[in-house]
C-alpha cells in the first residue's frame, strides 16, 4: 500500500479545491433550471464576479423601466431630521450611455444592482423583509446590528442574510458618495434607497398620442429600502463619483 506523502495530500486537495471551483462554476452560469437552483446556497460566494444575464445571448426587448433613487437624512440648523429630495441616480448614469455612442463607454451601474437587489431581498423570510425595511430613520442599525437583527428574525437563512447584506451595504455605500457629492456641506446621520420599476406601454397602445400610451402604462411599483447606516468609501472613489455627477447630472 503506498505511503500517503505530503505532496500526495497537497495534490489531491488542490484537484478537490479546482473540482469543486469548477462545477459551482458551471451551475452557477448554467440558465436558471432545478439543478442549479437547488445549488444557489452553495454558490452564492461567486456573486456578483460570476453572475450571467442570459440576455447576452437571448436578447429581449426591454420589458420595464428600472431606476433606483437614493435619499439621505441629516440634522438641520433647528436640530430636527430632513430628508433631501430623491436623486435618481440611474438617470444620471443613463446620461453616458445616452451621449456617448463611440468610444469609452461604461455599463452602469444600478442596472446591475437592481435585480440582485431584489432576488437578495425575495430570499429573505417574510419576517426577515420586515425587519430589513423598518429600521428607523433617527437611530438606524450599524452593521453588525442589522445583522444581528435579520438573523433574529429568520436564523435559518444565515448564508441569504450575508448574501443580502452585501447587496445592501454596496448599495448604501454608493447611494452615501452620491448624496454627499450634491451636498458636500451636510453630514448625513442616515441613507436609504428606492427601486422603481415600471412596465412599458402595452403592445396594443402603442399607436395611441404621447398622452395616451403614457395613460395605458402600468402604475411604477416602488420598494423603499430602511434606513441605513452611511458607508463612505475612500478619498479616490469619492472624488470619482462627485466628478462623475457633476458631468453627467
Amino acid at each position: 500500500m503506498p505511503r500517503l506523502t505530503l505532496k500526495t495530500f497537497f495534490v489531491s486537495a488542490v484537484t478537490a479545491v479546482a473540482l469543486f471551483q469548477l462545477v459551482a462554476v458551471t451551475l452557477a452560469a448554467l440558465p436558471p433550471n432545478r439543478y442549479s437552483d437547488a445549488a444557489a446556497p452553495h454558490t452564492t460566494y461567486l456573486s456578483p464576479m460570476f453572475t450571467q444575464n442570459w440576455r447576452l445571448f437571448a436578447p429581449n426587448p426591454i420589458a420595464e423601466d428600472r431606476r433606483i433613487l437614493f435619499q439621505g437624512s441629516y440634522v438641520g440648523p433647528d436640530g430636527t431630521l430632513k430628508q433631501t429630495d430623491w436623486v435618481d441616480w440611474t438617470e444620471v448614469e443613463l446620461d453616458l450611455v445616452h451621449h456617448r455612442l463611440i468610444g469609452g463607454r461604461a455599463g452602469y451601474v444600478t442596472n446591475k444592482l437592481f435585480s440582485p437587489l431584489g432576488a437578495r431581498y425575495g430570499s429573505l423570510l417574510p419576517a426577515q423583509r420586515e425587519a430589513a425595511t423598518t429600521t428607523a430613520e433617527k437611530d438606524p442599525p450599524s452593521w453588525a446590528e442589522l445583522s444581528d437583527l435579520l438573523l433574529k428574525a429568520g436564523p435559518s437563512r444565515p448564508v441569504s442574510t450575508a448574501t443580502f447584506l452585501r447587496y445592501e451595504r454596496a448599495t448604501i455605500r454608493l447611494a452615501t458618495e452620491v448624496l454627499e457629492a450634491r451636498w458636500p456641506d451636510r453630514t448625513f446621520t442616515a441613507v436609504r434607497y428606492s427601486l422603481n420599476r415600471q412596465r412599458v406601454t402595452p403592445y396594443d397602445a402603442r399607436n395611441g398620442t404621447e398622452r395616451e400610451r403614457e395613460a395605458a402604462r402600468p402604475a411604477e411599483i416602488k420598494r423603499v429600502s430602511g434606513w441605513r447606516t452611511p458607508e463612505v468609501g475612500d478619498a479616490a472613489e469619492r472624488a470619482a463619483i462627485a466628478d462623475f455627477d457633476r458631468r453627467h447630472r
